[in-house]
């Protein structure tokens, strides 16, 4: 997969063929995505044309909410999905208040005609465009106008409604793991930088751990968790050019388990992940690591000392080796 900063550039990549393109934010990359994405890669293929996916950095929602909004993946856990789902080409337009000021036939003119000549456009079925916000109705007319076809996806339902990036941010927020799982079609899961902690997990407990810096990502509730990691990579990006990506971007799984919380025994108040690989050894500081959360193993709890908190994270780990999902080391 190729991957663009510029509708110019893609441009360039598709060699000025006509396209079939599909935009939207795909935080994520949940299922009802998933079914987006396939039909446009389908239809292009139908067609010998290139599949084109236009998303934006960053999340809207960022630019244009006065209050924080974590994202459920990350740039990098976005275009390997892209990739994985047969994408060919994908364009991260930037998204500032002035490109949000556009209208949706300005951009459906200058962008998708007159730039990407795209001949179908797959949109999610409640998709809806510019400063405008237009919605399925009028981009099948602005289509007309500029010579493109538009077709919308039917969503993907669970639990008698769509699946969305919002659900999957709610339930993983209030640590429904099980649900977000189902909707995303696999665990959630964060990446992230390796960084140094507080030097306790391998000198006085005897669980070495790895500390992620995890800021600007949605996370479940504070507990001790069953999770798989991976080490990770982050493929070089030219912001100026068009750059091959291809997949995978992370090693074999490797079962683990994961405290996120206040770290209660110690009297520490701010916020920690930290994770403990089951019979691994290695010095991993600085590298990028993948963290796939499984389920819950119980609550965070205040212990009288370490020796307490040992005796526990033994049974933890005892616990822990009843996870083995498919795919994960041994």
């Amino acid at each position: 997969m190729r991957v663009a900063f510029s509708a110019a550039r893609a441009a360039e990549c598709t060699g000025g063929r006509e396209t079939v393109c599909t935009i939207g934010n795909f935080d994520g990359v949940h299922l009802g995505h998933e079914s987006l994405i396939l039909r446009t890669v389908t239809r292009a293929r139908e067609l010998g044309l290139p599949s084109l996916l236009i998303t934006f950095e960053p999340h809207p929602a960022q630019v244009l909410s006065t209050r924080e909004v974590p994202g459920l993946s990350s740039r990098i856990q976005r275009l390997e999905r892209f990739a994985l789902l047969g994408v060919d080409l994908a364009l991260l337009l930037p998204f500032t208040r002035e490109f949000a000021a556009r209208s949706a036939q300005e951009f459906c003119r200058q962008v998708l005609a007159e730039t990407l000549h795209v001949r179908q456009l797959v949109l999610g079925y409640d998709f809806c465009m510019g400063s405008d916000q237009a919605g399925a109705e009028e981009l099948v007319g602005f289509g007309r106008e500029f010579g493109f076809d538009v077709s919308c996806v039917s969503p993907v339902m669970y639990e008698g409604a769509p699946v969305s990036s919002s659900r999957i941010r709610r339930a993983v927020e209030s640590g429904y793991l099980e649900h977000a799982r189902a909707m995303l079609g696999r665990p959630y899961a964060v990446r992230g930088e390796i960084v140094h902690g507080a030097g306790r997990g391998g000198p006085l407990l005897g669980f070495a751990t790895a500390n992620m810096d995890v800021r600007g990502l949605v996370m479940p509730p504070p507990a001790v968790y069953a999770t798989s990691t991976a080490m990770a990579s982050f493929p070089a990006l030219d912001e100026n050019g068009c750059t091959e990506v291809e997949p995978p971007f992370t090693e074999p799984l490797m079962p683990s388990m994961t405290s996120f919380g206040h770290n209660p025994t110690f009297g520490e108040g701010s916020l920690t992940l930290e994770t403990h690989i089951l019979d691994f050894r290695d010095d991993i500081y600085g590298r990028h690591m993948e963290l796939l959360f499984l389920g819950k193993l119980r609550d965070e709890m205040k212990f009288s000392g370490p020796e307490a908190l040992i005796a526990q994270l033994d049974a933890d780990r005892e616990a822990r080796r009843m996870f083995q999902p498919e795919g994960e080391a041994v």
